[in-house]
């Protein structure tokens, strides 16, 4: 959130209705947030964006990749945040549910579980979901003890449940708390060291009662996941005491990262170098950037760019070059290149093997050619 703000993103885009209101909102595109769709998108969109900011006197930024990275990173968080809920829908599902039966909002209600009034500040959906999953465990022992059955969640009720909890809470609502950007890196560590990955697998790889997470395509809103993860548990606690495996307890920035790693595996972008070499070719690419190490052309040689081509290195390059880019190709009367997610794929995979082979040779002096 905060390179979005000081990058004055917020000035043109909203996220979750909050923010300017020049461009759409990114809270509420259709994209999932793939690092691919935003690069590719962010390209496409670039010159528009530059000629609003220009007739709006607005700076241009500039964005390392690690500040594209955590800007991606927060916008593909956002894009799971779900709708605002219908608080008289969650009422509905807060008495059909028996909710009422052990937790009270306010004081008024049951006295077997906490009040909820206590995570009605909740408002990041993801500390939600890490409350929900942590308080599981002891509502198998009280529904045992009742002799009823564990509640089950669809389609929009956590989130109806969520508004109405709030709705209730009143003042006691309005606390916020924040996480940082999610880290599939440290996801990927939390995986092994909760012990995730003795049930399940990921390519192949890990235990094999529960299914292999590679392959599991999670639901984009937190308040289905939130549901996903809240039906599983029953389940998954049987399992787990049969291995002799303690229930994972996750804090919200902990099942962030999770969420991230498992999101990331769908993600995964394979280009094809041989298709990259024609797009290079057929988008006009060729005619001002030079792909052989040593040889002038108008723009850089790509063979000379020094970091590894992803698609979060190419959206910070592409964005801190295009405008003198732009510049060059209206005043020779040249179309600015349109890219979808596999055609930049493969553009990406085509280039960065290229670098990596002339990365093995010297450099030439003149290999920059004239930005």
């Amino acid at each position: 959130m905060m390179v979005f703000r000081e990058k004055g993103c917020a000035g043109c885009h909203a996220v979750l209705g909050e923010g300017g209101k020049l461009g759409p909102d990114l809270s509420r595109t259709l994209s999932t947030g793939n690092p691919l769709e935003l690069a590719a998108a962010m390209w496409s969109h670039a010159p528009q964006m530059w000629q609003r900011m220009q007739q709006e006197n607005f700076q241009l930024p500039t964005f390392t990749t690690e500040e594209m990275e955590v800007m991606f990173a927060f916008l593909a968080m956002v894009r799971s945040f779900d709708e605002p809920g219908n608080a008289e829908a969650g009422r509905e599902v807060f008495q059909s549910k028996g909710c009422a039966e052990c937790h009270a909002i306010r004081g008024q209600g049951g006295r077997v579980g906490p009040d909820l009034a206590a995570v009605a500040s909740l408002r990041n959906p993801v500390a939600w979901v890490a409350a929900m999953w942590n308080h599981a465990p002891g509502m198998f022992r009280a529904l045992r003890e009742k002799g009823r059955e564990f509640p089950r969640f669809q389609g929009a009720e956590m989130v109806d449940l969520q508004s109405y909890i709030r709705l209730r809470a009143g003042g006691l609502a309005q606390d916020r708390s924040y996480l940082l950007p999610a880290s599939a890196d440290q996801g990927a560590a939390l995986f092994q060291t909760k012990q995730c990955v003795r049930c399940h697998g990921v390519g192949g790889r890990g235990g094999t009662i529960g299914p292999d997470l590679s392959s599991v395509v999670l639901p984009r809103r937190y308040g289905e996941i939130a549901a996903f993860m809240w039906n599983h548990a029953p389940q998954m606690n049987r399992q787990a005491a049969a291995e002799s495996i303690p229930y994972p307890r996750l804090e919200a920035q902990e099942l962030a990262n999770i969420l991230a790693y498992l999101n990331s595996l769908s993600m995964r972008w394979v280009g094809n170098p041989v298709t990259g070499a024609t797009t290079f070719a057929t988008k006009g690419c060729a005619g001002c950037h030079a792909i052989t190490p040593g040889e002038k052309s108008p723009g850089p040689n790509l063979t000379a760019l020094k970091q590894e081509l992803t698609p979060v290195s190419m959206a910070a390059i592409m964005w801190n070059h295009g405008p003198r880019m732009l510049q060059r190709m209206e005043s020779s009367s040249i179309p600015w290149p349109v890219f979808n997610s596999r055609e930049l794929a493969d553009t990406i995979t085509f280039l960065e093997r290229l670098r990596r082979r002339s990365s093995q040779t010297p450099p030439s002096t003149s290999s920059r050619g004239t930005p």
